[in-house]
């Protein structure tokens, strides 16, 4: 999977990263509640889900808002 999505041309249609001089917006960056999980991202994924096999402690962590483990 890694190899799909790093290739032409899923990468190049569909990866956009963000400038260098981007600024995080306001609303997660002036956010405690959100910024301690957001400041090292690059970007994000919007509206995927991967199945994964988190360990039993990890599980609460990935599941999604259907319950499933993404």
């Amino acid at each position: 999977m890694l190899g799909i999505f790093s290739s032409p041309p899923f990468y190049t249609d569909y990866v956009s990263l963000p400038a260098a001089d981007d600024l995080v917006a306001p609303y997660i960056g002036g956010n405690p509640k959100f910024f301690p999980f957001f400041k090292d991202a690059v970007g994000a994924i919007d509206g995927t889900h991967f199945a994964c096999s988190p360990t039993a402690a990890e599980r609460a962590a990935a599941r999604d808002y259907k319950g499933g483990v993404t």
